[in-house]
């Protein structure tokens, strides 16, 4: 997969805990930067629990997150 590196933008992140269909995840971006936030379970494409990392991507405004570590 090929993107305008000006175009993308990429976190990663790890599950801390799930509960209340809410989960705790912590980011981080390549400026090394951690942001700690609660996300529907529902907004992830698969089902997560604790430890699972997953992604997200913005690419020309527009969010998704992925499961797993983004492919390089």
């Amino acid at each position: 997969m090929r993107y305008n590196i000006l175009g993308l933008i990429v976190m990663l992140g790890v599950i801390d805990f799930v509960n209340a269909g809410f989960a705790r995840v912590e980011m981080s971006s390549m400026g090394n930067k951690t942001l700690v936030a609660d996300i529907p379970i529902q907004l992830f494409p698969c089902v997560v629990a604790e430890g699972d990392v997953f992604h997200v991507e913005i690419v020309d405004g527009v969010t998704e997150i992925r499961c797993g570590e983004p492919e390089i």
